[in-house]
C-alpha cells in the first residue's frame, strides 16, 4: 500500500512540473504564430512607408536573391565598337570586345526586438489581451525599423573632409556604411569626380561610374527651374530613360511649388502616383514626381550628430531613375520573424523582426543631384 501511495505522489508532483512548461510552450508559440502571420502585412507597410522603396516597388525595381558573399550588379560601360555599316564581301570587324564589368555590393542587416516581459504578460493575461499587447509592440517595431530604414537610405551622405559615409545620428550608426545600406547621398555624389567606391568602383578612377551633379546659383524661380532642367536633361542622355522621381528638402519642395503657382496645372494629381508615395502631394517635374523628406541632406553642410543631418545652408534635389536602381532583399531575410525565446537572464521573451539586402545601382550618370540651392527664392 505504502508502494502504490508513493508511485501516486510521484507521478502527481511529475503532472504538476509539466503543466507551466506546457502552457509556456503553448503561450509562446501562439505569440511566435501570431507575430509570424502578421509578416507580410509588416513587410508591405515597411515599404509603403518608405517614398522611395514604394517608388522603386511600383517600377519593378524589387529584386530579391538567394544569400551570396556579394550583390552582384552586372553593368556595360562601354560600347561595342564593332558595330559598323557594310556591303556585300566587306569584312566584319571581329575584334575582341571588353566594356562589361560587374558591381559588387555588401549585404547590410537591419533588425528591430519585440519583448515581452513577464510583469507585462501578467498585467495583461489572457489570450485577448495579450495579443493586444503583442500588435501594439509590432506596431511600435514596424514604426522604428520604417524609420531606421528611411534614414539609412535618404539621410545619409558623404563627409567632404575625410570621403567617408556618414549616416544619420537617428540610425545610431555614424561612420558606418558597412552597417546599413548605401544612401543615396552616397549613390549619387555631390562631387561627383571624388574618390570613392560605390559598389567596388571607385568614380575618381572611372569616368564612365559618375553620377551628374549641378551646382546652383539660381536666384529667381526662372533659374531654378532652368537648372533642374539641365540636370534632368544631363541625367537623360543615352539609353534608360529620364529621371522618374525628384526628392528634395522641404524647402526646395516648396520654392518649387511657388514657382507653378500660376501654372497650377502641373501639379501632379496622378491617384495611382499620389498612392504609390503614400498619399503624400507629389508634383510633376516633366515627366518626373517631386516629392520632399525631412531629411534629405545638404551635402555642402559639415556633418553635425547633434541635429542628425546637420544645420542645412542649403537645399538639395536629387535626380532618381528607376531603371538605374535596385532594392535587393535577401529571400530568407526579407523582414522575418523569429520565435520568442527566453534569454537566461532575463524574465522575459524576445523575437526579432530581420532584413538584409542592399540598395544597389547600376548606372550612376543616370542619377543627379542639384546642391547648393538658395533657401531665400521668392519669385
Amino acid at each position: 500500500m505504502f508502494q502504490v501511495l508513493k508511485h501516486l505522489w510521484a507521478m502527481l508532483l511529475d503532472n504538476r512540473g509539466q503543466i507551466p512548461s506546457s502552457v509556456t510552450d503553448n503561450y509562446d508559440a501562439l505569440l511566435s504564430s501570431t507575430l509570424r502571420n502578421y509578416q507580410p502585412k509588416l513587410k508591405d507597410n515597411v515599404t509603403k512607408g518608405n517614398k522611395v522603396l514604394a517608388w522603386l516597388d511600383s517600377k519593378g525595381r524589387f529584386r530579391k536573391v538567394s544569400g551570396g558573399h556579394q550583390i552582384a550588379e552586372p553593368l556595360m560601360h562601354a560600347q561595342n565598337n564593332t558595330a559598323d555599316i557594310y556591303r556585300g564581301y566587306g569584312l566584319l570587324d571581329t575584334t575582341p570586345q571588353d566594356g562589361i564589368t560587374t558591381a559588387f555590393f555588401d549585404w547590410s542587416q537591419l533588425a528591430v526586438s519585440i519583448t515581452i516581459s513577464r510583469l507585462e504578460e501578467r498585467q495583461n493575461s489572457g489570450k485577448a489581451k495579450i495579443l493586444d499587447l503583442l500588435q501594439a509592440k509590432t506596431m511600435q517595431a514596424e514604426v522604428s525599423v520604417k524609420e531606421l530604414l528611411n534614414n539609412c537610405l535618404v539621410a545619409g551622405k558623404i563627409s567632404a573632409a575625410t570621403a567617408s559615409i556618414q549616416i544619420t545620428a537617428r540610425t545610431g550608426r555614424l561612420d558606418s556604411g558597412a552597417s546599413g545600406p548605401l544612401p543615396i547621398g552616397h549613390i549619387i555624389d555631390f562631387t561627383a569626380n571624388r574618390s570613392v567606391t560605390v559598389g567596388n568602383i571607385n568614380g575618381g578612377t572611372y569616368s564612365f561610374w559618375r553620377n551628374q551633379s549641378t551646382s546652383s546659383g539660381a536666384s529667381s524661380f526662372v533659374t531654378l527651374k532652368n537648372e533642374m532642367n539641365q540636370t534632368y536633361d544631363n541625367c537623360s542622355k543615352g539609353t534608360s530613360g529620364s529621371p522618374d522621381l525628384l526628392i528634395g528638402d522641404q524647402v526646395a519642395w516648396e520654392q518649387y511649388w511657388l514657382a507653378l503657382q500660376n501654372n497650377e496645372r502641373y501639379i501632379k494629381n496622378d491617384k495611382s502616383t499620389v498612392d504609390v508615395l503614400g498619399g503624400t502631394d507629389a508634383l510633376a517635374f516633366r515627366s518626373a514626381a517631386f516629392i520632399w523628406d525631412e531629411v534629405v541632406p545638404d551635402p555642402e553642410t559639415p556633418y553635425n550628430p547633434v541635429d542628425a543631418i546637420g544645420t542645412q545652408s542649403a537645399s538639395t534635389i536629387y535626380f532618381l531613375n528607376a531603371d538605374a536602381m535596385s532594392f535587393v532583399t535577401d529571400s530568407a531575410t526579407d523582414f522575418i520573424t523569429t520565435d520568442f525565446v527566453r534569454p537566461e537572464n532575463q524574465d522575459a521573451k524576445v523575437a526579432q523582426v530581420m532584413w538584409m539586402g542592399a540598395l544597389t545601382v547600376n548606372n550612376r550618370r543616370k542619377l543627379g543631384v542639384m546642391g547648393g540651392i538658395s533657401r531665400s527664392i521668392t519669385s
